[in-house]
C-alpha cells in the first residue's frame, strides 16, 4: 500500500454500496485526500432462489469441483441464502469437497470466515489473473461453477469458454439503484463546481446507476461537460467499457481489481502530471 501522503488537497468520489465504502475512504484520508462518498449501487437478494438451491445439490453430490468467487458479495450472499434455505452445512461441506479459487485475499478472508478453504489465488486479482490460474491447473471440458452477481458481464465467462470449460453462473444478488435524492443533487453541485477531482467506479452498474442519477437534475450534454474535469479511473474492462457506452473517457485502470489499487493506480496518473 502506498504509505506517503498523496493525495493531499484531492477530493476523490467513491461509487461504492455504502456499506462497503468506508474502508476506501479510510484509505484515501489516510493518503491526506477527502473522500466523497456517492453510492452508485446498493445490493439485494435476488427474488427466487431456485438457482441457490440447485447448485448446493449440486455441489452436495460432487457435481461441482471447481468453484469461482469473484467478491466477497458473492460469498456472503451465497451463505445467507444457504441459511433461509437451511442448506448451510451443506454448502460449506460441498465447497470444501470442491477446488475453490478466489479473485483476491478479501474475498479469501471471506471464504475462510464461513470455514472454507481457499486452494487457488491468482497471482494478479483479475479475470485474467484468474485465467492464468485455471490455465496452470490445465483443466478442460470440465464444469466451472461461479456463485456471482445477477447479470455479470461476459469477460470471464467468455475466456473460460475459450478453454474448452463449461460455465455455470450463478446469481446469488442484484445489484439496484440506491434512492438517496438529497445525497444525489449535492453530488450535482459539487461536480458542477469543479470540487471533485477524481471518480472511481467499481462496476458496470455503477456507471449505468450514476448517470441515471445525475440524469435526474442535468442533460446528458452538461454531465459530460463537468465529468470532463475529473480524472475517471475504472475498475476491469467491463467497468470502463461501460464508462466509454456512456460517453465518458476512461482515465485509469489498475492492474488489479480492488479500489486499493485503483487508488495506487490513481496517485501514478496524478504523478504523470495529468
Amino acid at each position: 500500500m502506498v504509505q506517503t501522503p498523496n493525495l493531499i488537497g484531492k477530493t476523490i468520489a467513491i461509487t461504492r454500496a455504502l456499506n462497503q465504502a468506508q474502508e476506501t475512504a479510510k484509505m484515501i484520508e489516510e493518503l491526506g485526500g477527502k473522500a466523497y462518498i456517492i453510492p452508485a449501487i446498493e445490493f439485494k437478494m435476488p427474488d427466487d432462489l431456485t438457482p441457490v438451491r440447485t447448485f448446493i445439490e449440486e455441489i452436495e453430490a460432487k457435481k461441482a469441483s471447481y468453484v469461482i468467487f469473484m467478491s466477497s458479495n458473492a460469498v456472503e450472499f451465497l451463505f445467507k441464502e444457504a441459511a433461509i434455505l437451511n442448506l448451510s452445512k451443506k454448502l460449506e461441506d460441498g465447497l470444501n469437497k470442491a477446488t475453490i479459487i478466489a479473485i483476491g485475499p478479501k474475498t479469501g478472508e471471506t471464504l475462510k470466515k464461513y470455514g472454507i478453504k481457499l486452494d487457488f489465488l491468482p497471482r494478479e486479482y483479475s479475470s485474467e489473473g484468474i485465467v492464468e490460474t485455471i490455465q496452470k491447473m490445465g483443466l478442460s471440458n470440465e464444469i466451472i461453477y461461479i456463485p456471482r452477481v445477477k447479470n455479470a458481464g461476459p469477460t470471464l465467462r467468455e475466456k473460460l469458454e475459450a478453454l474448452k470449460l463449461k460455465v455455470q453462473e450463478i446469481p446469488v444478488y442484484e445489484q439496484i439503484l440506491p434512492k438517496d435524492g438529497d445525497l444525489a443533487e449535492q453530488f450535482v453541485n459539487d461536480l458542477a463546481s469543479g470540487s471533485i477531482h477524481a471518480i472511481i467506479f467499481g462496476s458496470a452498474q455503477s456507471v449505468r446507476n450514476l448517470k441515471k442519477i445525475l440524469e435526474n437534475f442535468l442533460p446528458t450534454n452538461r454531465i459530460k461537460l463537468f465529468m470532463e474535469k475529473v480524472t475517471i479511473v475504472a475498475i476491469g474492462p467491463e467497468t470502463a467499457k461501460a464508462i466509454k457506452e456512456v460517453g465518458l473517457r476512461v482515465d485509469v485502470i489498475p492492474k488489479s481489481y480492488t479500489f486499493n489499487a485503483a487508488i495506487e493506480a490513481l496517485i501514478d496518473y496524478w504523478k504523470q502530471d495529468h
